[in-house]
């Protein structure tokens, strides 16, 4: 029996109402869904942007803003976030959030995982919250996570730093205060 759970669940996703916060199962190949608790319309889709857009992005889907893509919205609330280009809006995920790009983000960043990919040089402009932060290029901003930082070997910080617990590697370095907090954080 135990088999045939592993293989149910390879045909569905979990998705998370935006507006009562109600957790369902829908199919893995569903581009939408309505919650079956209070009936809102949710969008399951994949969202590419390579060039200027100014729509919001609301969806249980992955976002990936591509090299030439330059999104200006007045917010992003999606699963992944991969960005290669240009971010001004203040940005949701329930996953991850990585970046290999050039340039000032402009909003607030507020996702699971945190992660800044080698050869980007990066200026967040406001706030950054994640649960875990893992740095591996320039920088510039304040970073507030719940869980560990880890600064690569590569990596530099210019800013603030609070978290539960800063990983510097040889070469890395963390030019702001770091402040280890070992209660509760509040965001």
């Amino acid at each position: 029996m135990k088999e045939q759970g592993m293989y149910r669940n390879q045909y569905f996703k979990d998705a998370e109402c935006f507006d009562c916060g109600h957790s369902f199962k829908t199919g893995r190949s569903a581009k939408s869904a309505n919650c079956p608790a209070c009936g809102a319309y949710i969008s399951l889709e994949d969202v590419e942007i390579n060039m200027t857009s100014t729509q919001s992005v609301k969806t249980r889907g992955n976002v990936l803003v591509r090299k030439r893509g330059r999104l200006s919205a007045s917010s992003v609330h999606c699963r992944d976030l991969e960005c290669h280009g240009i971010i001004e809006a203040n940005v949701s995920c329930s996953g991850d959030a990585s970046f290999r790009t050039t340039g000032s983000i402009i909003g607030e960043i507020r996702c699971n995982r945190f992660v800044v990919e080698k050869g980007a040089d990066v200026a967040f402009l406001n706030a950054v919250h994640a649960t875990e932060v893992e740095i591996q290029a320039r920088v510039t901003g304040t970073i507030f996570c719940t869980g560990p930082v880890l600064i690569g070997s590569n990596g530099s910080v210019n800013g603030d730093v609070t978290a539960r617990s800063v990983s510097i590697e040889p070469g890395g370095e963390l030019n702001g205060a770091m402040n280890i907090v070992r209660g509760k954080m509040g965001s």
